[in-house]
């Protein structure tokens, strides 16, 4: 149990249910991999132990508590808050350079400068909303396409087998192919985040067999090369006549997909963005930063000028020292903000884009793992344990010749 939440553990992606004592029983004998995962509350975050995010109460994210919320935003970043104290020094630096160089600061024209600026930040808006929805529908691609193709191949296999080899005594060829799909999905998840799989860990869990990881850790493309593995399964079953020919094609078009959704997620992360791109969009950026700090710093001089003036000189009018202090304020707010939100999604884009990380913004791992697994030996016991209606219902159905006119 962790300070700050209770510690629980869940099973279904949709609520986070905690199984009894009796419904863990009830896990078969056979099982593909071994541990659990636990869920951590921490005020509207829901983490894995680990410390991986797996659900947040969107409604209070939304509302203005949000402010005070910075764990797992991008708030959090040192990265942010070193450029938002360099511009806001470099508008404090402006200032003061204008007070001490410039005799007469009040004849500097505020509005013309203020609208060149304005005209570069709405170009710098477009270029940011752009790419950041570009980033976005990178990671949703990788989660629904990719990832979800993975997930849903190996729920398809599992559900066919599951039909086809009703009996517990199938069991054990049923649960060494769904060994082999989790096996895959860490597989993919490990050589992601570190280059190389963690192959005594996998055996530590039960994933892997010794005589798996000799014959494993001589080959590349490893989360790959088990689809190979399953595939072989099938065309063994086929060559024993346990197998019809219409379903072996169908299992291998399965493989198949599964084995190009692992390509797929691989490609995605060696192949980033243009390189001239996105440094064109972190030059414009910083630019509009820097425009916007050299812009505060020259109109909160003018209202410090004015501020410090027991008069207006002759011929001029007096500027009222409320309006010298809203400009004075709004000058010192807009040298931060405009920093901390162009900065700010410009460093989303860099968060989304490898999802498969171990940050606690990215994709949970132990907690996909954990659904995948008990999903899947979910159909194995549906099927073994089928209503007995089903029997009923289909026995009762006659076979009758078809209609000829």
């Amino acid at each position: 149990m962790s300070a700050g939440g209770a510690g629980i553990s869940g099973q279904g992606r949709g609520g986070l249910e905690v199984p009894s004592g009796k419904d863990w029983a009830r896990r078969p004998l056979y099982s593909a991999g071994t541990g659990a995962c636990t869920f951590v509350q921490h005020g509207i975050r829901t983490e894995t132990g680990l410390g991986e995010l797996v659900k947040y109460d969107a409604r209070a994210l939304g509302s203005a508590t949000s402010l005070a919320r910075l764990r797992g935003t991008v708030l959090s970043s040192r990265f942010l808050w070193l450029h938002v104290g360099l511009y806001v020094g470099l508008a404090v630096a402006t200032c003061l350079l204008v007070l001490a160089l410039t005799a007469a600061p009040q004849l500097i024209r505020g509005q013309g400068i203020a609208e060149v600026v304005d005209c570069f930040a709405l170009f710098v808006t477009l270029a940011l909303a752009f790419h950041t929805a570009l980033a976005v529908a990178r990671w949703w691609e990788v989660r629904s396409a990719l990832l979800g193709e993975l997930w849903r191949a190996t729920n398809d296999l599992t559900m066919v087998l599951a039909v086809h080899f009703p009996s517990r005594e199938h069991r054990r060829v049923k649960t060494l192919v769904l060994r082999y799909c989790l096996l895959s999905f860490e597989l993919l998840f490990m050589q992601a985040r570190d280059g190389e799989p963690d192959m005594v860990d996998l055996g530590k869990r039960q994933l892997l067999r010794d005589d798996e990881r000799e014959r494993l850790e001589q080959l590349s493309a490893k989360p790959q090369v088990v689809w190979v593995w399953i595939a072989a399964t099938f065309q063994r079953l086929a060559a024993a006549g346990k197998l019809p020919s219409r379903l072996l094609a169908t299992l291998y078009e399965i493989c198949m997909r599964a084995r190009g959704a692992v390509g797929g997620v691989f490609t995605h992360m060696d192949t980033q963005l243009p390189l001239s791109y996105v440094h064109l969009i972190s030059v414009v950026v910083h630019a509009n930063a820097v425009l916007v700090a050299a812009k505060c710093g020259i109109m909160a001089a003018v209202a410090v000028w004015h501020l410090r003036q027991p008069g207006p000189p002759q011929g001029e009018t007096l500027v009222p020292s409320a309006d010298s202090v809203q400009s004075l304020l709004l000058q010192c707010g807009q040298a931060a903000l405009v920093p901390m939100a162009t900065i700010g999604f410009l460093e989303v884009g860099l968060l989304v884009a490898d999802p498969l990380g171990s940050d606690v913004e990215d994709f949970p791992r132990s907690a996909y793992h954990m659904w995948l697994r008990d999903e899947c030996e979910a159909f194995h016991t549906a099927a073994e344990e089928a209503p007995r209606e089903i029997a009923r219902a289909a026995d009762g159905v006659e076979a009758r010749p078809p209609h000829v006119v």
